[in-house]
């Protein structure tokens, strides 16, 4: 008889653990909190434009990849276009000079010379690098295996471990040096982390899916749905169940038991421990992750629906503001404007979709959680001071904006339970990189219960939170002592 398995999340993580596991004989239900399933890869209508919170590349766009053969068992990138970047972004700087990192290592090369002769060595040991990276397979195992494939690029990524503030401090051209933190410096990440982005683009392993999140999330439900798999919508787990210190089931926010064989986390990773499991399973390893590791961050992410055609302007803008704004209780000195006009289904015919992503302070946005009187007015004050401050760039933008939204750490708390309003799990950083097989999939002294998602695996997105529903999936077959299975539609 098949043993029963409760997932606690619909996001991406969640959906592919569930494939995984009806692929492999478990009888599967998810529990999602919200009326869909996708979580954190979604998006939303507003007036005929669609806001898109999540993809901007996916890794394992390349039919030559492995990642691509796992998406093609969760049904993710069948019948998907892919457009492949020839830049990340362009950034500018207070004195009007213009960075453009693109994804071919020799263009790169060639702009950063254009600013630096005498940097040469520094620039050419960088994109020397990077033609490493590009042929580089991103392992979908945490397995010995998975280590030798990394042998030949691991030189490189302890190389770059370093934040990009630093490798960037290592120019000796100051302008040179303020562009490159500009154009890579996120959240102050390990530098290998976008210097791998640039590769994986490069190779058309990181194209951007059109359509955007919604349809990928989807496919991937679909895919469960077709493989007997049962989604619960509208259901709020609230505690996970123990006897005897083996995971028996759920109780949902109603009140509600649900008994299983197995469960399987795939939500917030605080949560689960410290909340749901009162912290009973956990060593002091577990809980130096939480207590040392820096999560991204919580964001202010303002969508605009703009009435024009910005399909000849940059993708990404990042440029200084003449004069700084404050958001969040902290001062913002420079914006990435994301323009989505790559995707002609966000906007109709002859509109732009742009988005901006700000971190934030999660305390001050707490301090309105009962405030809606003055939550609701900080999100529009928000939209003018972004408006406006977009105005530096493109002048005529004030009266083009049909539509604007604002999403805030307390969004993603309230839709997603996410811990302290983070978009993505750990951050890359040299702390975090080289302890993904020290993450738990599993809890110590807690029977039939595993994890997946951004809390397992540094780094954040899609990849993650397929790669770790597998890596649980495969583990689970192995203590059941049960051969993992694959398949494809």
């Amino acid at each position: 008889m098949s043993k029963s398995l409760i997932i606690i999340g619909g996001g991406i993580a969640g959906l592919s653990a569930g494939c995984y596991a009806q692929m492999n004989g478990f009888n599967s239900e998810i529990y999602e909190m919200n009326s869909i399933a996708g979580g954190l890869c979604t998006a939303w209508q507003r007036e005929g434009f669609t806001f898109d919170l999540c993809i901007q590349w996916l890794v394992g766009s390349s039919p030559k990849s492995k990642m691509h053969a796992l998406w093609e068992e969760l049904s993710l990138v069948q019948n998907k276009q892919f457009v492949n970047y020839t830049y990340f972004k362009h950034d500018l700087d207070e004195c009007g000079n213009r960075f453009i990192s693109y994804t071919d290592p020799d263009a790169l090369r060639e702009h950063m010379l254009s600013f630096s002769k005498e940097d040469e060595k520094l620039i050419n040991t960088i994109t020397k690098d990077i033609k490493k990276l590009m042929n580089m397979e991103i392992p979908i195992d945490f397995d010995i295996r998975a280590l030798i494939t990394m042998l030949p690029v691991l030189r490189v990524f302890r190389k770059y471990s370093m934040p990009v503030s630093e490798l960037a401090a290592q120019f000796k051209n100051p302008v040179l040096s303020n562009l490159f933190r500009c154009a890579f410096d996120w959240h102050d990440q390990a530098a290998i982390f976008l210097l791998l982005n640039l590769a994986l683009m490069r190779s058309g392993n990181a194209g951007y899916p059109i359509g955007g999140s919604r349809p990928l999330a989807q496919s991937i439900e679909e895919r469960y749905l077709a493989l007997g798999g049962t989604i619960s919508n509208n259901a709020k787990v609230e505690k996970i169940l123990v006897e005897n210190n083996t995971a028996v089931g759920v109780r949902l926010a109603d009140g509600t038991e649900k008994r299983g064989d197995i469960v399987l986390s795939a939500a917030d990773g605080h949560t689960t421990i410290f909340k749901w499991l009162e912290g009973n399973y956990i060593n002091d390893t577990i809980r130096g992750f939480y207590d040392t590791l820096e999560p991204y961050p919580p964001i202010v992410y303002v969508s605009l629906g703009i009435n024009g055609d910005y399909s000849d302007e940059p993708r990404i803008l990042s440029f200084p503001l003449k004069t700084s704004i404050e958001i969040g209780g902290e001062e913002i000195q420079r914006l990435w404007l994301r323009n989505h006009s790559i995707d002609k289904t966000l906007a109709p015919e002859g509109k732009t979709v742009f988005s901006l992503i700000i971190p934030t302070s999660y305390d001050y946005w707490a301090r309105l959680r009962d405030k809606t009187g003055a939550y609701l007015a900080e999100k529009k004050r928000i939209e003018g001071v972004v408006i406006n401050a977009i105005s530096e760039v493109y002048p005529d933008i004030k009266s083009k904006v049909e539509v604007a939204d604002t999403t805030t750490p307390l969004t993603l708390v309230r839709n997603y339970g996410n811990w302290r309003g983070s978009y993505a799990g750990w951050q890359f950083t040299k702390k975090s990189m080289f302890l993904a097989n020290r993450m738990p999939i599993t809890l110590p002294g807690l029977s039939n219960f595993y994890m997946a998602g951004h809390w397992v695996v540094p780094g954040g997105g899609l990849t993650s939170a397929a790669i770790t529903a597998r890596a649980a999936i495969k583990r689970m077959c192995k203590n059941e002592k049960m051969r993992f299975e694959t398949s494809k539609p």
